[in-house]
Formats: C-alpha cells, sequence, structure tokens
C-alpha cells in the first residue's frame, strides 16, 4: 500500500495544474492594466500549470512502478 500515497499526490499535483491552466485561459485583459502584465501572468501561470502536470506524472508513473512490485 505504500503506492497509494504516491498515487494521491499525482493525482492531486495533474489537479492542481489543471485548475491553474483553467483559471489562466479565462483571464482577461484589465482596462487598468497593461496588456503586457496579462501576459506575462498567463506565461507565468502556463509555467506553473505544466510543472505541476510533470510532477503529477512522475508520481503517477512512480506509483505505477511500486504498485508492480
Amino acid at each position: 500500500m505504500t503506492w497509494a500515497a504516491t498515487a494521491t499526490f499525482g493525482l492531486c499535483s495533474v489537479g492542481v495544474g489543471a485548475f491553474i491552466y483553467v483559471l489562466i485561459a479565462n483571464l482577461e485583459p484589465q482596462p487598468e492594466y497593461p496588456e503586457l502584465m496579462t501576459d506575462a501572468l498567463r506565461l507565468i501561470g502556463l509555467g506553473i500549470a505544466l510543472a505541476a502536470v510533470a510532477i503529477g506524472i512522475v508520481f503517477l508513473w512512480s506509483a505505477g512502478q511500486a504498485y508492480a512490485w
């Protein structure tokens, strides 16, 4: 059962990455902020979302390897 905690963390990480991606996909430019600020927030958010999904995939792969044993 040591794989269960790893799989849980992996699923949570993938979920957080998907949630962050949805947040940045719905980001709209605000008139009081420059356009560059919105683009920078989208870029930073995309980086965070991709990192969370990548970490989640690594943990899920690791849980799969532990489960196979």
